[in-house]
This record gives C-alpha cells, sequence and structure tokens, in this order.
C-alpha cells in the first residue's frame, strides 16, 4: 500500500447558494480508510467514508480548504477552493428597474409599455440594478429614493421611507430592493397639479358608467435618486449624490371617492 494521492481533477468548484451540489472526491492507486475536508463552506459535508462532498452552501463566498485521504502508510492531501455565487434575485417578487449610470434613463424591462403603473394606497416593490454598458454593478450605495416631481421650484415628494432599501444579490446580479408606498396623503399634492392632464380610464367614460369603475389616469415626472459612498476616504465629499432622468408614473385613482 502507498499514501492516497488525491486526483487533481479541478483546484477550484463553483456552486451556487441554497442549491444542492456534490463532488466526489477519489485518489489514484491506493485505497483510502478516511476523507476529511474541514472549513468546508456552510451547509457542506464530506463523508468521511466515501469522500463525498456534498450539500446545499448556505453562504456566498470564497472558501480555501485542505481535503486529505488517509490510510495505514499515510495522508496526501489537495487545496481545493469552494466558490459559493450568490443566487441573484428572484424576478417575480417585484418590478425590475435598470438605471444607466451613464445617461441617467430609466427603463422597465418588465413593463410592456415602460411605465409603471399604481393607485392610490399601493406598496410597489421594485428591484432597481445601476448598470454601466448594460452590466449591472455591486455598488456602495447608501440610499435610494424614489419621488413626485412638483410644480413648485422643482419639489420632490419622495415616497419610499427614508430612502430604505436592501441588497438583494451580488456581483453582476445585484439589484437594490424598494417598497415604493403610493401614500394617498403625499400624493395629494401632485394629484392635484396634473389633473389638468388627466384621462378617464385613459379615454372618455361612457355616460351611465358606474362611478366606482372610473378613475383619473395621471402621468406625474418621477425621479430616482441615489447616494453612493466614495471608495477613496481623501475625496470630499464623502457621499456622492446621482438623479435620474424623469420618467412618467401611471396614477389612477377612483374619481368617487376622497383619495
Amino acid at each position: 500500500m502507498a499514501i492516497p494521492i488525491i486526483n487533481p481533477t479541478t483546484s477550484v468548484l463553483g456552486f451556487t447558494a441554497n442549491t444542492y451540489a456534490a463532488y466526489q472526491a477519489a485518489t489514484t492507486g491506493a485505497s483510502v480508510t478516511t476523507w476529511a475536508c474541514p472549513n468546508l463552506p456552510p451547509g457542506l459535508s464530506i463523508s468521511s467514508t466515501t469522500g463525498l462532498i456534498s450539500g446545499a452552501p448556505t453562504l456566498p463566498g470564497v472558501y480555501n480548504c485542505l481535503l486529505s485521504a488517509t490510510n495505514s502508510d499515510g495522508t496526501g492531501t489537495l487545496a481545493i477552493t469552494f466558490g459559493i455565487d450568490d443566487p441573484g434575485f428572484v424576478a417575480d417578487i417585484g418590478i425590475e428597474v435598470n438605471i444607466d449610470l451613464i445617461t441617467g434613463a430609466v427603463t422597465f424591462p418588465t413593463s410592456s409599455d415602460g411605465k409603471l403603473h399604481g393607485k392610490n394606497g399601493d406598496y410597489l416593490p421594485l428591484l432597481i440594478a445601476l448598470q454601466k454598458n448594460g452590466v449591472s454593478l455591486d455598488l456602495p450605495v447608501t440610499l435610494i429614493s424614489i419621488g413626485i416631481k412638483e410644480y413648485e421650484a422643482d419639489a420632490i415628494v419622495e415616497l419610499n421611507a427614508g430612502g430604505a432599501f436592501t441588497k438583494v444579490g451580488a456581483y453582476e446580479n445585484t439589484r437594490y430592493r424598494i417598497l415604493f408606498y403610493l401614500d394617498p396623503s403625499k400624493l395629494a399634492g401632485p394629484l392635484s397639479d396634473y389633473e389638468g392632464d388627466a384621462l378617464i380610464g385613459g379615454a372618455a367614460a361612457p355616460a351611465g358608467t358606474d362611478p366606482s369603475q372610473v378613475v383619473t389616469q395621471l402621468a406625474m415626472p418621477t425621479e430616482i435618486r441615489i447616494q453612493l459612498t466614495q471608495t477613496d476616504t481623501g475625496l470630499t465629499p464623502a457621499l456622492i449624490d446621482r438623479s435620474t432622468q424623469i420618467f412618467p408614473l401611471i396614477v389612477e385613482r377612483n374619481v368617487a371617492t376622497a383619495s
């Protein structure tokens, strides 16, 4: 018998978080009595008798591990790096929004007409990607604010609480999730500002239409502001504000109600 030599089939294993994965370790020639691989990514484990590494890794990251195979003559080792990717974002939990950081243009890849639609009191979950040349970036974002522009002196009515957001995904799958609340009390001003431009239900309502089915449809100019942390601490200011181009938000309200 001889010391086991682990087959160097790979030195880097790429798995995805929360997805089952398996890797079968093997040796050339000599038999193995015990396998070990300490410091595996959370969620993965190794069979000490078969050398099968399996499970669903739970935490994205890069993990450097030392796989070992032991028999009565000694121990052979192989350094293996596990790269655990973030699973990305779930597309159906919100409305996808892409922001071009060069032009400030806003697009909605999951909206058939390129607009957001909502009515008073709605929460719109938005999944915002910050992109350059069509590639999403993972940036040091500290605030994302979305609001309606008023007529008066470019005032903004903010519609997500304090610019709060959560990051979903990582690297080129990064999106920032916000809840855009169409707060009736905050929309009262903008609704009155843009009432004159409204169409009823998108067109004139026929005579005798049930009032509960009649809505006022308003296209209000909307803006998203992003605040980023300077990566170079020697620069002033420490935070950078960026604003998007203005885009239309379609809001409908029932004209039979006060809201």
